[in-house]
């Protein structure tokens, strides 16, 4: 787990990895209660992999989700 401040590293995941790794983070993103303290790690992972598969497309990171 990366420190505070500093981005997952996913760089050496396969694009199929991040692929499941996302579904599964935004599963357990909806199953956790607004206002958890759970929901930014998951979050932060999940804006790492939209970010790491844009620079992999060569297009600018997603939206983060809610």
């Amino acid at each position: 787990m990366p420190g505070p401040g500093r981005p997952p590293d996913v760089s050496r995941l396969t694009a199929g990895e991040l692929d499941r790794t996302r579904r599964e983070l935004a599963a357990a993103l909806a199953l956790t209660r607004p206002g958890s303290p759970a929901r930014t790690p998951i979050r932060a992972h999940i804006a790492a992999i939209d970010a790491e598969l844009a620079a992999r497309a060569g297009g600018p990171p997603a939206s983060p989700p809610g």
